[in-house]
């Protein structure tokens, strides 16, 4: 079976020609873009990797530091603040 595929709407007035299909054909690149794709899918996950997993925990640890200082600093948030304020 002979598959047909159409890129524009127009379609391609001709088929290619074997030196145009040939010109393409490149079996190094195939292999490299293959082991780089391959490279990308089996590397080690980010949790049992040392240095990531110290840097998504240090990542995390100040995140919720900020969050507690920002949320320490806000006006009128806990009653302590509020009866220092008022005399």
């Amino acid at each position: 079976m002979k598959y047909r595929y159409r890129i524009s709407p127009e379609g391609r007035a001709d088929e290619p020609t074997d030196a145009e299909i040939g010109k393409y054909r490149d079996a190094e690149r195939l292999r490299y873009n293959y082991h780089k794709a391959s490279e990308l899918l089996h590397r080690r996950p980010l949790y049992k990797d040392p240095k990531a997993f110290i840097a998504l925990v240090v990542i995390v640890l100040l995140a919720l530091f900020i969050a507690e200082v920002l949320d320490k600093e806000t006006p009128g948030s806990t009653p302590q603040q509020d009866e220092r304020i008022a005399p």
